[in-house]
């Protein structure tokens, strides 16, 4: 409220302070990455600066070919597949890609919601990896899809029945699957 020319200056106190994140990969950001870069401070962080909190939490994926599988192991699989391919880090899988309420467990545990998980897994890893980040190298990621490696929809529904199988071999190969929980 109040007149506007009463507000000719905004003024902020200098115990204040703004952090914001941004990553280079979304498209359009250049101008105002740049702009951001002359104006600010920035320090880097890694991919995987921030995994601790990831490490030793487990999933359980594949209605077909059970696997309990950790999050953390899959998601570097990924990073390092996608690196050996040449697509930039950018581009890559972050320790909280999918949310850390989802793959952090509330109770404290190991056990990460399987339902939740694959849910989100299907419909923003694995969309981001077709559309975006793999998009060029979708043959070879998805070349253990028993349902094909060109219709997302196939991927998906091959994701169901054999969770990690749907991926490239150096990613399978990478990710220790564990003994199922009786």
């Amino acid at each position: 409220g109040g007149n506007p020319d009463d507000y000719a200056e905004i003024r902020i106190p200098d115990n204040m302070f703004i952090w914001a994140t941004m990553n280079s990969a979304d498209q359009g950001v250049f101008p105002m990455d740049t702009a951001f870069k002359r104006r600010w401070d920035f320090t880097y962080l890694g991919i995987d600066d921030s995994d601790k909190d990831i490490r030793g939490k487990y999933v359980t994926i594949g209605s077909k070919e059970k696997q309990r599988i950790e999050w953390n192991e899959l998601r570097m699989a990924i990073n390092e597949f996608l690196a050996d391919e040449k697509i930039n880090e950018d581009k890559q899988l972050g320790p909280y890609f999918i949310s850390r309420n989802i793959v952090v467990p509330s109770d404290g545990g190991s056990e990460i919601n399987s339902e939740r998980f694959c849910h989100v897994f299907k419909h923003k890893v694995l969309m981001y990896l077709f559309d975006d980040a793999a998009r060029q190298k979708r043959g070879r990621l998805f070349e253990g899809s028993k349902k094909g490696q060109t219709r997302y929809s196939k991927i998906c529904e091959a994701f169901d029945e054999q969770g990690i199988g749907i991926f490239h071999a150096d990613i399978q190969n990478r990710v220790k699957v564990w003994g199922l929980k009786l």
